[in-house]
């Protein structure tokens, strides 16, 4: 670490900002459809001219955008990504993140005890629940396919997706075991995105919906196979506790537990995306985190599951745990 290091760290917001404001204002959506002169944008964004050409030209300096002879349009490389009709839209995730911008402007406050303002999922406006909820999906399609890979054979009949959200995991796990049957359970608002986005998949008819809440409903019995995806974090170990027993209630004897998250290390140092997530989770919960393995453990065993552990372990949000009820 030196001068020049630590700099580069504070400084990095800035295109941060950049991007996220450029997403706010759907720039990228504009400006793929056709190309446009300065005075054209901001007649359309309704935007301030000075303020939107030095926008502007950030974001081409940044590759995001180009520009010729006065014109801005949005590179060629973006517009799969960037645009609301590109192949592969990150649209969604990039609004939570610009959500979460101002969760983490509140740190300081937060470490100093001033308390936090935080909307649970269940008090979201409907953009912004259906921003996380389709910036999840887009997260989970990239990385479901090469997880279960590595998971190897699912040799299940009936899945319990435990706040599944869009269904993305279960869709994965239904192409690779065509005896698998999932259920989807969640909040009503998600199930109802779920089923929106579901309508046009070819594993429609083998994925079912349970509309519940895991803080105050038991889950549905008789499952052989429960996931458990990027809930815990969310999380006090405590509310942990009691979703696994919740879990253990749903599953038959011989059942399956996996659960994906971040697993830190004894020291909690590593891997660095769990430990900046745990700063993610301190901006947006009240007691969530990321946890070691002997903290999963110990909980999972409190709920009464055996045979605790790594099914695969990795530095991302990619490490699985599982656990077995006897």
């Amino acid at each position: 670490m030196n001068f020049s290091n630590i700099l580069e760290i504070a400084f990095n917001f800035r295109e941060a900002r950049v991007l996220l404001t450029g997403i706010e204002l759907d720039v990228f959506t504009l400006l793929a459809e056709r190309e446009m002169n300065l005075q054209q944008v901001c007649e359309t964004l309704n935007s301030e001219v000075r303020a939107t050409q030095y926008l502007l030209d950030a974001m081409t300096a940044m590759n995001l955008l180009e520009k010729n002879e006065g014109k801005y349009r949005t590179s060629d490389e973006g517009i799969p990504f960037l645009s609301r009709k590109g192949s592969e839209c990150m649209l969604p995730m990039l609004e939570h993140y610009a959500n979460l911008w101002h969760r983490w402007s509140q740190l300081t406050d937060i470490v100093r005890g001033k308390g936090i303002t935080i909307k649970p999922v269940d008090q979201m406006s409907e953009d912004q629940l259906k921003a996380f909820i389709l910036g999840m999906h887009v997260l989970a399609l990239r990385a479901s396919k090469p997880l279960l890979k590595k998971l190897g054979p699912i040799p299940y009949r009936k899945m319990l997706d435990v706040g599944g959200a869009s269904g993305t995991y279960s869709e994965a796990f239904i192409e690779m075991n065509p005896e698998l049957r999932a259920t989807i359970f969640d909040l009503p608002p998600v199930i109802e995105i779920a089923r929106e986005r579901l309508k046009a998949s070819p594993y429609r008819d083998r994925i079912d919906f349970f509309v519940g809440d895991f803080y105050k409903d038991d889950l549905p019995a008789g499952y052989d196979f429960l996931w458990l995806s990027a809930i815990i974090h969310q999380n006090s170990r405590e509310q942990n506790v009691d979703l696994y027993k919740k879990c253990y209630s749903a599953l038959e004897v011989g059942g399956i537990l996996w659960i994906r998250d971040y697993v830190m290390s004894e020291d909690r140092t590593k891997p660095k995306p769990g430990a900046l997530f745990a700063i993610n989770m301190l901006v947006g919960t009240q007691g969530g985190g990321t946890y070691t393995f002997e903290e999963i453990k110990e909980d999972l065993n409190q709920a009464g599951f055996k045979e605790v552990c790594f099914k695969i372990h990795g530095e991302q949000m990619d490490t699985v745990i599982e656990a077995v009820k006897r």
